[in-house]
């Protein structure tokens, strides 16, 4: 419960000019960037000829990268036509050997015990995390990881502002939960050997780099839904709502209401 703070302690202590607390939320704590997540992947001391999966692939850009930071053999997956495409031509362009299939995480075209890496970014909120989780396990080999950044749901997301933003962006709410999730990993037979919990921490980063500012997604918000109606009418309703969710998401990670969190398993048998 906040404290019952009286109007002469707000305005003429908390408040007052100069406050060392603003002072001190001024400072930069050097958030981790995106690129962090690479760097965790390097430290794991993945080998040249190595397999590595990216589940959920998109345009293989991150499928690319590992490829030719590590010599690894590179396979991307990913259930949406477009992306397949956009990944093929990527692939192309880059001149690297990488399988691109299409395919989602519950059922991949993949032999047994045939893979040494897993790389999984933004994608299991979109699915069954158990099954997800159980057809990750069956392809990697005894010993194999996977790294798995996942947005996490926290208390503070009240039960209707889940609703409205897991529907309009294709999230399944029991997916963002940290006890489903490690749960499902378990019964898959997968070993939890790191949880990195980023919180704000990659938005930050954004913020101070420049790449990313929340002004403009809440700037646009504001006008969204002033004029809520009118563009409900001529863009459709599922436009206008993944586009007020998708501004949220990032505001939602500064706020707490989600927690972006880096999970690490092993597959031990």
């Amino acid at each position: 419960m906040a404290p019952n703070t009286s109007v002469e302690q707000l305005y003429g202590e908390l408040w007052a000019e100069g406050s060392p607390l603003d002072h001190e939320l001024g400072q930069s704590l050097e958030p981790r960037g995106t690129d962090w997540l690479f760097e965790a992947f390097a430290a794991l001391g993945p080998q040249p000829g190595q397999v590595v999966v990216d589940v959920g692939a998109r345009d293989a850009r991150h499928t690319i990268r590992l490829v030719q930071e590590h010599g690894l053999r590179g396979i991307a997956v990913d259930p949406v036509a477009h992306h397949v495409e956009l990944a093929r031509r990527a692939v192309a362009d880059a001149g690297v050997e990488i399988d691109v299939l299409q395919a989602g995480i519950e059922s991949m075209p993949l032999d047994d015990s045939s893979v040494d890496w897993i790389w999984c970014r933004d994608v299991l909120v979109h699915v069954d995390v158990e099954r997800g989780l159980a057809e990750c396990a069956r392809i990697l080999r005894p010993g194999a990881q996977l790294l798995a950044y996942v947005t996490c749901s926290t208390d503070t997301l009240e039960p209707q502002e889940a609703e409205r933003l897991f529907s309009a962006l294709a999230v399944v709410p029991a997916s963002t939960q940290p006890a489903t999730i490690e749960r499902s990993a378990e019964r898959a037979g997968l070993t939890l050997v790191s949880r990195t919990e980023l919180g704000g921490e990659w938005r930050e980063r954004m913020i101070e780099e420049g790449s990313w500012d929340p002004k403009d997604d809440l700037l646009r918000l504001s006008r969204l839904h002033r004029r809520a109606a009118e563009l409900t009418e001529r863009y459709g309703d599922a436009a206008v709502s993944s586009d007020a969710a998708g501004r949220m998401w990032g505001v939602y990670q500064l706020l707490g209401k989600l927690r972006p969190t880096v999970y690490l398993w092993r597959r031990d048998a």
